[in-house]
């Protein structure tokens, strides 16, 4: 295969070879086609092999074999040029095999396979300078798992991995052990979290996995505890400040972390003792209200009867005085003024009733008696 600079230039002849108004001498079509001919076809060949490796795993080899002298891509990108059709027309006319295609697809894969080595070459470099320095097992193995997901089809990462976590695997049981003999709960939350969350190809020893989690549960509830105490402080704060609504939000979060605790410990009861006092405001509140909302029903009920034309004094009287009641509410004044002014309107039209009933009765009086002067007349 030619270098870059004689395939361009072998491109140019053959563009020169279209444009130009002469037919070229036979002798120099054939030759010029020829060039052309066995440059793609050993393109091709190549494009082969690199897709052959990547086939089978071999992504970094892959990459080597096309990053040869030349550079298979960019030998693929001169190659590639449009007027290919043009010549192979041309060619066939004078007899000539046409010049087959250029698998694009392969070198497309071959592309794609740069975008991904880029990445796992840089994890790899990593783990070669954890390796180097002796970074603790777990931190290699996390790294070497980066990798085996990324480069996925060579086996060989999985090996290793298998191999790593073995040993790691041993070392778990130990320092677990030492973990839960010593209360180190930090590292006994970093060993469930490994245990747990980490994805391994051999699992880790079940027994050593469950002595883990029956501290990780003491660990939970220990840390439940110091939550819950600082819960308890912006609890009583919120309360001091009189935000009823943040008081109930915090109280919410406390009687949750509540059931995570262990209910038996001193810590537990007295931060329950310090509690109190906010669930009895609570409660204060609450009567509060309930005591408005009665007294707003009960104020409604009086402005409907003093607006009820067929109100009677025994009525506004009845409604006043279960809204006089309330100690801790007083009637609006403006409430107030009506029921003064309804209960004089009330009386002036018994007063005036009464009247017209009295003189009604004198002068049905009067009637009979002229009545009664005339008869005797006659």
């Amino acid at each position: 295969m030619a270098d870059i600079a004689e395939i361009q230039e072998l491109l140019e002849s053959v563009r020169v070879t279209l444009a130009s108004s002469m037919n070229p001498e036979k002798e120099h079509l054939e030759s010029l086609h020829g060039e052309l001919d066995g440059e793609i076809r050993s393109a091709n060949k190549r494009l082969r092999e690199c897709d052959a490796l990547l086939a089978e795993g071999h992504r970094s080899e892959a990459i080597q074999l096309a990053e040869q002298e030349p550079n298979l891509l960019e030998v693929v990108s001169i190659l590639d040029f449009e007027e290919l059709a043009e010549w192979n027309d041309f060619v066939a006319e004078l007899g000539l095999t046409v010049t087959p295609q250029l698998q694009i697809d392969i070198a497309t894969d071959i592309n794609g396979a740069y975008s991904d080595d880029e990445p796992l070459e840089r994890l790899m470099k990593k783990f070669r300078l954890l390796s180097l320095a002796r970074a603790p097992l777990r931190s290699r193995i996390d790294l070497l798992r980066q990798i085996a997901k990324r480069d996925s089809g060579t086996a060989y990462w999985k090996d290793d991995l298998k191999s790593y976590e073995q040993v790691r695997i041993r070392q778990i049981a130990d320092e677990a052990r030492d973990a839960i003999a010593d209360k180190n709960y930090a590292d006994i939350r970093r060993l469930s979290d490994e245990v747990n969350k980490k994805s391994w190809y051999l699992k880790p020893d079940r027994r050593v996995v469950e002595r883990i989690e029956q501290a990780m549960t003491e660990v939970k509830k220990l840390e439940a505890l110091q939550h819950l105490n600082k819960v308890t402080r912006e609890l009583l704060a919120a309360k001091n400040g009189g935000d009823e609504e943040e008081v109930r939000k915090m109280l919410d979060k406390w009687n949750s972390l509540g059931q995570k605790c262990d209910q038996s410990s001193d810590v537990y009861q007295e931060a329950k003792v310090e509690v109190a006092p906010v669930l009895k405001w609570l409660q204060q509140l609450e009567q509060q209200g309930q005591a408005a909302d009665r007294f707003e029903a009960d104020l409604k009920k009086l402005q409907k009867v003093l607006r009820a034309e067929k109100s009677t004094l025994d009525d506004l009287y009845h409604y006043y005085d279960i809204v006089a009641e309330y100690e801790d509410y007083d009637i609006p004044a403006g409430i107030q003024e009506k029921y003064e002014s309804r209960i004089v309107q009330i009386e002036k039209q018994a007063a005036m009733k009464k009247n017209l009933t009295i003189g009604g009765v004198a002068v049905g009086v009067i009637l009979l008696l002229v009545v009664a002067y005339f008869m005797i007349l006659r």
